[in-house]
């Protein structure tokens, strides 16, 4: 179904001038589930948004995260190239960085080394839904009262349907 899908808008989009990029698109995800992935990281990069690095449940990550961590890992290793940097130095290190990720995160769990927090803090939304709650319960907005006023709207019709 999604295949068909794909092949239907490189056609689509290879017919009308100024697509052609689209098309292109189109067709390196055909040949890149086609040809170059497995069955299962063709399903996965298919039907998927997130990806799961652990193996636990819960812990998937959106896949354009995770494409952002890819690529800081491979400018980190580039920067450590210092003068040596030559393209195939560059493409050796771009392709073993997936590598080097799983090493290091092994030797990490091994080592019983604790993964540094990260600088993003999440609040609880358990305040903010209290006060909402709260407002809901004085201001009733889900009971028929007729001739309701609303004092910042006087313009807007208590019953929208007349």
């Amino acid at each position: 179904m999604q295949l068909d899908l794909i092949e239907m808008l490189l056609l689509h989009f290879k017919a009308l001038p100024g697509f052609n990029a689209y098309a292109i698109e189109m067709l390196i995800s055909i040949v890149q589930n086609e040809v170059f992935l497995s069955e299962a990281e063709a399903h996965q990069c298919m039907w998927a948004s997130t990806a799961n690095w652990n193996g636990r449940a819960s812990k998937n990550i959106e896949i354009d995260l995770l494409q952002e961590i890819r690529n800081k890992s491979i400018k980190k290793s580039i920067k450590t190239m210092g003068p040596n940097k030559t393209n195939k130095a560059i493409e050796n290190a771009s392709r073993a960085s997936g590598g080097q990720h799983k090493i290091t995160e092994n030797f990490d769990v091994q080592v019983n080394r604790v993964k540094p927090s990260s600088s993003h803090s999440h609040s609880s939304a358990a305040a903010d839904e209290s006060t909402a709650l709260k407002d809901l319960r004085v201001v009733k907005p889900f009971t028929n009262e007729p001739n309701r006023m609303y004092d910042s709207f006087p313009d807007i019709q208590p019953d929208p349907y007349r």
